[in-house]
């Protein structure tokens, strides 16, 4: 090889460093046929799941050179780039393609068909490159200088650009890039990163990447790509589940798709699933480690017993000191390698490869399975690591190692709430009969049962510990502990309450008792809550925290803190509970807790938080991954909650269909689980939407069904976190309000009201209000009907409550717009705290409800009786004003938004009732206005 010689123009470079091309004779150009099939992309499938996202960012990055999909075989590369160039072809951009191969290494044999591909769109390339195929250099420069001289834009699309390993052809692709002019593209699909001076063109803005995790399909994606080859045969369960065991892997997911075909149970296939299915191996070994060198596919197969790679620990399974750099070099090549978060630079492979090549492993090296997790289990210990050495030794078969090393450490695994991973090296042991001998090790493992599974699961356990003969003073404390929190999990609270207080009383307060007292205080104190007693609650749940610190006893404070939101949002403090919750939720997950009652509690609470704010596209995500474990492991009230904010969230799109499902399977819970009152709750919400809806015959049909007066009696006594708002005897007020018969029940309502007040349920008293409010309209009582309105508006504007409006319906929409132009003093009192006054308030609630507000009327009620017109700045907000002002001195909406410390929309907003109540057209005007009625300097 030998740089290109050039005396008559400058050699073009690429950051700095010119390109170099051998002088060696392309053998023989690309034959015609073939040309022709490197020139077409491959053909459209009509199984493509269109990817908008990805097509979105690459069709939007005007400014890049460069746009770079980089991710292993099987990621939808190809697929997306073809997407791609439909919407260029489509919007009228002209387009070339170029699938490469190992061939193209040959600089001259690459410059012809460069050129063949870009002839189409600037003529005369194909002759240029019929000279002496000794003059490549010449051919090269004249291509370059073609391009860059070219006056429209075009997108040049390369596909498998990892076969270009050839420095002098990829200096040349540099030069092209360097050289290329305003409005061409070069779009490149490679499996590994290309050494094309990614660097220079990240640092100029002109690179888009798109790399594994944005290719990776999402599970709706998936779902599409299942849903068009099998229709609705496959559950969404299945989906998730499949799209959970590829991680979004393109092929993957269609490799199962054709399996799938003529299977009798889809369920069962999808739930065993994994890399060592005879079409993903079939793949892997023909397209993936057939292509590797014989040093990384045993590097590979070695390492694949590790969940977690590290260059020190892959050095000792290896037996060598460059782990670091092959696992650079295998994370360019994208081999499937994964980078973990917050590990300090670990790895771990993809799921279904890892189980690819732990298959190859033990079918053609069976011999070293053992041996390598006896070294992996040795180093962990060695570096203070229990967790992994745990996983090592249970793979190794030498149980009493793997037993005594959990009973030194299961305990404190237990206080984190890490019982997914105590469930996966427990449960085989249990079912051997390994641990029999163990008391301790099987109160851990019924613990992990009672929160991983549920109680009902727990309670054979419990039994056993029960029989077993032991004096242990910590065996026996976890059995009296418990005892009445399964008792709980069954919703048998009057049973559960005193059961705890006894055994309470006996528990010793130490150190060796901390986890079975911490589990019964959160317990008593969520009785103590249900019964009214809100500080005696919010005490024991400070004597947990008290007693373990965060580290040592995390999954207690996720419990503590699910406790105290819950009380939080029993009194109303709505804001408070958000951002306590969030807390609890977050630390849930960091903790590996996320499978546990402690984080499944919270994220019920917490999703039934943001939906009284409003924020349900946030609700629903957050039950979109919590509901199964809530299914799962979830109290009564828990799984009530999650299920009717679910269906009042589908319902709120006009999901009805959807949201009475969700209701139904909500009753499947409880006939299944034995829970009446998640049954009565079931069809206590169908109750409020055939009510809001009109359908009163049909409520009260419903309401009949809505389970016996014990259960709802016993209810009544308890402020139960799912029923402390909704109960029979309000279903029943809202079904006479919505038929027009509020008189018959202001007493009632008054009486609830009363109730209410006197043990602090102020999220119940707002429900009330509204409902009495509603009433005394009804009742011809218009005053009361305001001052009672007023009431609820000031307390809900203040915490932030807005779906208890909405709920409603229409009838207290229309009671809200007259309340908006009402002379009443309520609503000019002030808010601390950068909430929402009361008048901006019911604006946002009625512009929601979709009602059409009349700026104009606000406030114009209190000048009606002296006969005094509404001002423009009488009209005008505060909030408004400032906007004006800050319109006035020339300010974009972005920076109006920093200024007020508000939204941009929320900007926007403020703008549009501007232009409405000033009668204008756009913020020019509206600012000339405001001068002119010198509401602004």
């Amino acid at each position: 090889m030998h740089a290109i010689a050039n005396t008559h123009r400058p050699m073009p470079a690429f950051n700095g460093t010119p390109f170099a091309v051998p002088a060696a004779a392309l053998r023989e150009p690309a034959r015609a046929g073939a040309l022709a099939a490197k020139l077409q992309p491959p053909s459209r499938q009509s199984f493509e799941v269109p990817r908008t996202v990805v097509c979105d960012q690459i069709f939007d990055a005007a400014a890049a050179r460069l746009i770079l999909l980089r991710a292993p075989a099987g990621f939808g590369k190809t697929t997306a780039m073809q997407q791609v160039r439909q919407r260029f072809a489509d919007s009228g951009v002209p387009t070339a393609w170029l699938t490469l191969d190992s061939a193209d290494n040959d600089v001259g044999r690459f410059l012809s068909v460069l050129a063949a591909a870009l002839d189409p769109l600037v003529p005369g390339l194909t002759a240029l490159q019929g000279g002496g195929w000794s003059d490549l250099d010449g051919r090269a420069l004249d291509l370059i200088d073609r391009v860059a001289a070219h006056p429209a834009p075009f997108t040049l699309f390369l596909d498998d650009f990892e076969a270009l390993q050839s420095a002098a052809v990829l200096g040349l692709v540099n030069a092209l890039i360097a050289q290329l002019p305003r409005g061409v593209q070069l779009v490149v699909g490679s499996r590994g990163v290309p050494e094309l001076g990614l660097g220079w063109l990240r640092a100029r803005g002109r690179l888009l990447e798109i790399d594994p995790t944005q290719l990776r399909l999402s599970a709706d994606e998936t779902g599409q790509m299942l849903r068009a080859l099998h229709g609705d045969v496959l559950s969404a369960d299945d989906i998730e589940r499949l799209h959970r065991s590829t991680e979004g892997w393109a092929a993957a997911v269609w490799l199962a798709s054709v399996s799938l075909q003529h299977r009798e149970n889809p369920s069962d296939f999808i739930a065993g699933f994994s890399g060592s299915n005879t079409a993903v191996v079939d793949y892997l070994v023909e397209d993936v480690l057939a292509r590797q060198p014989e040093d990384v596919r045993l590097f590979l197969l070695r390492t694949s017993i590790l969940g977690q790679l590290d260059a020190a620990i892959c050095d000792h399974l290896c037996s060598r000191d460059d782990s670091h750099t092959v696992l650079q070099r295998l994370e360019r090549a994208h081999l499937f390698l994964v980078p973990v978060q917050g590990s300090g630079g670990a790895y771990r492979y993809h799921g279904m490869f890892a189980d690819f090549l732990r298959g190859q492993l033990q079918r053609y090296h069976p011999d070293q399975v053992p041996a390598l997790h006896h070294a992996a289990c040795a180093w962990y210990l060695g570096e203070g690591r229990p967790v992994p050495a745990i996983g090592h030794a249970l793979q190794t078969g030498a149980l009493d190692q793997a037993i005594a090393l959990l009973q030194a450490h299961a305990p404190q695994l237990l206080e984190q709430g890490r019982v997914r991973l105590l469930l996966r090296w427990m449960d085989p042991l249990v079912a051997q009969g390994a641990l029999d001998g163990q008391p301790m090790l099987r109160a851990i493992h019924a613990w992990a049962v009672c929160f991983g599974r549920g109680g009902r699961h727990a309670w054979p356990l419990l039994e056993w510990l029960e029989r077993a003969e032991t004096c242990d003073p910590q065996i026996q404390a976890h059995r009296l502990v418990m005892r009445p929190l399964l008792l709980a999990v069954m919703d048998r609270f009057d049973e559960a309450d005193p059961l705890g207080n006894a055994v309470l009383d006996r528990l010793p307060s130490n150190a060796t008792f901390a986890f079975a007292r911490s589990v019964l205080e959160i317990a008593m104190a969520t009785f103590s809550m249900y019964s009214g007693r809100y500080h005696h609650a919010l005490r024991l749940v400070d004597a947990v925290r008290k007693r373990q610190a965060p580290q040592e006893g995390r999954f207690s404070f996720i419990l503590s803190d699910a406790v105290e939101g819950a009380v939080d949002l029993g009194q109303g403090r709505l804001r408070q509970a958000l951002g306590r919750l969030r807390l609890a939720v977050r630390n849930g997950a960091a903790s590996g807790a996320r499978a546990t009652n402690g984080n499944t509690m919270a994220a019920a609470l917490l999703a039934e938080s943001l939906y009284e704010a409003g924020r349900c596209e946030q609700a629903e995500r957050l039950l979109s991954v919590n509901v199964p474990l809530i299914r799962r492991v979830g109290v009564p009230d828990q799984i009530i909650t999650a299920h009717v904010v679910l269906a009042r969230i589908v319902l709120s799109r006009g999901e009805g269909e959807r949201a009475l499902q969700v209701l139904a399977e909500l009753e499947h819970i409880g006939y299944r689980e034995q829970l009446p009152r998640a049954v009565a709750s079931a069809r206590l919400e169908r109750v409020r939407i055939l009510a809001v809806q009109g359908r009163i015959a049909a409520a009260r049909a419903e309401l009949a069904r809505c389970g016996d007066s014990a259960l709802w009696e016993r209810v009544s006594r308890m402020a139960m976190r799912a029923n402390d708002v909704e109960t029979p005897d309000v279903a029943a007020a809202r079904c006479a309000i919505a038929q027009g018969n509020g008189a018959e029940v202001v007493a009632s309502l008054r009486t609830a009201l009363d109730q209410a007040e006197r043990v602090y349920r102020e999220r119940r008293m707002l429900t009330l209000r509204l409902l009495l409010a509603q009433a005394h309209h009804q009742d011809g009582q218009h005053k009361k009907a305001m001052r009672v309105l007023a009431k609820a508006v000031r307390f809900a504007a203040s915490e932030g409550y807005v779906r208890a409006f909405l709920d409603e319906g229409p009838g207290l929409m229309a009671l809200l717009h007259e309340l908006h132009q009402s002379p009443t003093v309520l609503l000019e009192e002030t808010i601390d705290g950068g909430a929402q006054g009361p008048d901006e308030f019911i604006e946002a609630l009625l512009r929601q409800s979709g009602r059409q507000v009349d700026p104009l009327a606000v406030r114009a009620g209190a000048q009606a009786s002296s006969g005094a017109q509404p001002t423009a700045a009488e009209v005008l907000t505060g909030k408004e004003t400032q906007v004006l002002r800050l319109a006035a001195q020339g300010l974009s909406n972005e920076q109006m938004a920093e200024r007020l410390f508000v939204a941009e929309t929320t900007v926007r907003t403020h703008l549009r009732n501007i232009n409405v109540k000033l009668d204008v057209r756009n913020r020019m005007e509206a600012v000339q206005a405001a001068r002119r009625q010198r509401l602004i300097d």
